[in-house]
């Protein structure tokens, strides 16, 4: 009889609704980094209020994230990076779950949290030509990073490309204008950066110095 019953309370579960639907779990974060994604943002849709704990598997327990009563709608939590004790875990895959008391449920999130604080480096392999005149000519940069991740360009110590290619092997291009109007002419000095997916930036390149002709 009791297995009777077990299977049948699984059959109506599985015919009934999901709880928890939309889910958007931040893909990869650091917390160390000086940046936006320094902590990991857990979203989802709540069908019907409950009385929630939202944790993220640790090891072989659970840090929780938050724990209340929420209304049905939109559900935004975030998580730091830290354990229990509030020390930050180590890089690796972590797993959140909705803990539903009313409901007498556990969900497992869909989608697991990348933890990542090593930053990446970036190399210039080649920057053509060395001297340009805005406009009519272009600035051509291919580099390299240690991971997939965005190249980021600085002129004079102020960041003016930002690629949307996370390639291993990148290439970027600078039209020497900025706010549509040409830089002046002269000698100016380039770097690059890496920003990985998760939010860390490499240290700079040294810098490499090209000229701006007169139009």
């Amino acid at each position: 009889m009791a297995t009777a019953t077990a299977f049948a309370v699984t059959q109506r579960l599985k015919l009934e609704p999901s709880p928890i639907s939309q889910t958007r779990v931040s893909d990869a974060f650091s917390p160390v980094c000086r940046c936006a994604s320094k902590v990991a943002n857990i979203q989802f849709s709540l069908r019907r209020a409950d009385d929630l704990r939202i944790a993220v598997r640790v090891g072989t327990g659970e840090v929780t994230v938050a724990d209340g009563a929420f209304a049905p709608g939109d559900v935004h939590v975030r998580w730091d990076g830290r354990d229990a004790s509030g020390e930050i875990v180590p890089d690796g895959i972590y797993y959140p779950l909705v803990h539903l008391q009313r409901a007498g449920r556990t969900i497992d999130l869909p989608n697991p949290i990348r933890v990542d604080t090593i930053k990446p480096s970036i190399k210039f392999t080649s920057l053509t030509p060395r001297a340009f005149r805005p406009g009519m000519e272009k600035l051509k940069v291919t580099y390299t990073v240690s991971e997939h991740a965005h190249a980021l360009l600085f002129v004079d110590g102020r960041r003016r490309v930002v690629t949307n290619s996370t390639r291993l092997r990148g290439k970027l291009q600078w039209y020497g204008k900025v706010r549509g109007r040409a830089i002046r002419p002269g000698r100016h000095k380039l770097k690059l950066v890496a920003e990985d997916l998760a939010g860390n930036r490499s240290a700079p390149t040294p810098w490499v110095v090209v000229r701006v002709r007169r139009r």
